[in-house]
């Protein structure tokens, strides 16, 4: 597996610039870890607000990693 991270540059806001080169078996372990990651918050965030049940596990991901949707439904 690999996975190597450079530094292209370092912004004032303390953040950075980065490339990242991976190989087939680094890119499934990144995956795998995003996954993993964003099920996590979604579960946290759940724990900390259950007064939000009523909201289907789609809208509660969502508003944690405050994504939009990667499929538009269609209108029928």
């Amino acid at each position: 597996m690999k996975i190597e991270v450079k530094i292209i540059k370092e912004n004032k806001d303390g953040s950075a610039n980065a490339e990242v080169k991976f190989d087939k078996q680094g890119l499934e372990v990144l995956v795998q870890w995003g996954i993993v990651s964003i099920l996590t918050k979604a579960i946290d965030e759940y724990a900390i607000r259950p007064e939000e049940d009523s909201k289907p596990l789609v809208a509660r991901v969502r508003a944690v990693t405050k994504k939009k949707p990667l499929v538009k439904k269609s209108k029928k």
